[in-house]
């Protein structure tokens, strides 16, 4: 494998000594640091918490429940690409493990150059998997905050009796001044308005 700028930990969990072999040979002198090796994938959430790796790649005949909940708990604290050997080919099995967090399911002979070409695309098909779940949460956060912005400006609308647009002039001014973000006012304005109908 080409060497280049940044060094990554692999964690291997696999049992298959000839795979094994050949993940070393691979991995040998390249960017690619394997920090732990284990022989089987129980207890897989702890062995990432104890070894913070960049990349997994996983040995399995065929992946078990247990394995795959792992898998999804590993994607929700740490995420990283997950690269999976098997020998179950069934689309049930695959669709299962993609699910739950597998950027690449591999099934049949490997070799040298396939193991580079496949770890390449499960990293950058995890990188593409990330950035589009961060535009998501953007969107989702952008569309939360003009909810509150559109309450808040109603209740300043209401509360001064003047249009909806004035109210608008009146919260991004009041942002301004406190050099706070808009949504943050708006936020402001709502919690108060919540205390006093509370007291009311």
């Amino acid at each position: 494998m080409e060497a280049v700028d940044e060094t990554q930990n692999v964690l291997i969990v696999d049992n298959d000594l000839e795979r094994t072999h050949l993940l070393n040979q691979v991995f040998e002198g390249s960017r690619y640091n394997i920090v732990a090796h284990v022989g089987h994938e129980h207890g897989l959430l702890n062995q990432v918490k104890q070894t913070s790796p960049d990349i997994i790649l996983i040995g399995v005949a065929s992946p078990s429940e247990e394995t795959l909940i792992e898998i999804g708990s590993i994607n929700q604290n740490h995420p990283c690409p997950i690269v999976m050997f098997a020998q179950d080919d069934r689309s049930e099995t695959i669709q299962n493990a993609t699910l739950a967090g597998v950027s690449a399911y591999v099934v049949g002979i490997l070799s040298k150059e396939r193991i580079e070409t496949i770890i390449e695309a499960a990293i950058a098909r995890f990188g593409k998997f990330r950035a589009l779940q961060k535009e998501l949460e953007k969107t989702k956060t952008s569309l939360a905050e003009r909810k509150i912005i559109e309450r808040a400006k109603e209740i300043v609308a209401q509360q001064r009796g003047t249009t909806e647009a004035e109210a608008y002039q009146t919260l991004r001014k009041m942002a301004m001044d406190r050099r706070k973000r808009l949504a943050e006012i708006a936020q402001d304005v709502l919690s108060i308005a919540e205390v006093l109908t509370n007291k009311a």
